[in-house]
C-alpha cells in the first residue's frame, strides 16, 4: 500500500493508505484506510505486547541467536591463539623465574607480546563484522520503546521503523489487521473498528499467516 491525500467538498485534507494495485489498475476491491487510525493501531497495538514478560522472552532469544551466529569460525579460532599466545607468554615469565636465559627468553617473550597485539586486532576487526548483542542490550532496546510516548511523531517513526516488519489488512464484516515485529515468531492481530477505534485487545496468530490467501478472508493487502 501507499500514501494518498484526499481532499472533499470541506477543503479538509486527509491521509489515507491505498493499495497500490488498485490505484494502478483499478482490480483491488481493498478499501483505503485513514493513514492516522492506522498508524495509532500499530504503535497502540505494539505498545500493548510490550509487556515485562515478552521483553525478558524476546531478548533471551535474540541474544541466543545472536551468541550462535556471532561465534564464528574465525572468532573462535582468533580466540584459541589469543589463549595459546596467554599461556606460552606465562610459561616464558615462569622460565624466567626459574632462574633460566633472560636473555634469550625475553627476546621470545617480546615477540609474543607483539603477535598478542595482532591476534587482538584481528579479533576485534571480526567482532566489529559479527557484533553479539547481548541479552542487557536487546532489553534496553526494548525497554526504551516500551517507556516511549506514543503522541511523540519520533518516537511513533522510530517504533515502527524498528520494530515492525509488516502490516496485513484484511476487509470484510470482521475486518482486523495482523501486525508482524521483526524478531518475533508470532504476529498480533488486531480487529479494525467500523467506528475508527481501535479494540484494546490484539490476539497472537502463527506467523505462517504472512503468506496471504484469499480463503474467504475478504479482500486484503500488507503495507511493507
Amino acid at each position: 500500500m501507499t500514501g494518498v491525500c484526499g481532499t472533499p467538498l470541506n477543503g479538509k485534507t486527509y491521509q489515507y493508505y491505498c493499495c497500490v494495485t488498485q490505484r494502478k489498475h483499478g482490480n483491488c476491491k481493498k478499501k483505503p484506510i485513514r493513514k492516522e487510525y492506522l498508524e495509532n493501531l500499530v504503535v497502540n497495538g505494539i505498545l500493548e505486547h510490550l509487556t515485562d514478560a515478552y521483553i525478558d522472552s524476546t531478548a533471551r532469544k535474540i541474544s541466543d541467536l545472536s551468541n550462535k551466529e556471532g561465534n564464528t569460525d574465525t572468532i573462535s579460532h582468533l580466540t584459541r591463539l589469543l589463549k595459546a599466545n596467554e599461556e606460552a607468554t606465562t610459561n616464558l615469565i615462569r622460565a624466567i623465574e626459574t632462574g633460566k636465559s633472560v636473555e634469550l627468553l625475553s627476546a621470545q617473550i617480546e615477540k609474543r607480546q607483539s603477535e598478542k597485539k595482532t591476534l587482538e586486532t584481528q579479533l576485534a576487526k571480526e567482532k566489529l563484522i559479527h557484533p553479539i548483542l547481548t541479552y542487557d542490550r536487546v532489553k534496553f532496546f526494548f525497554d526504551k520503546f516500551k517507556n516511549g510516548n506514543a503522541n511523540d511523531a519520533s518516537f511513533r517513526t522510530s517504533l515502527i521503523e524498528s520494530l515492525v516488519n509488516k502490516v496485513c489488512l484484511y476487509d470484510g464484516e470482521d475486518a482486523y489487521a495482523d501486525i508482524y515485529c521483526n524478531a518475533s515468531e508470532y504476529g498480533i492481530r488486531i480487529p479494525l473498528n467500523k467506528h475508527g477505534k481501535v479494540s484494546p485487545k490484539g490476539q497472537l496468530v502463527p506467523l505462517v499467516r504472512v503468506e496471504l490467501t484469499t480463503h474467504g478472508l475478504g479482500n486484503h493487502c500488507s503495507i511493507h
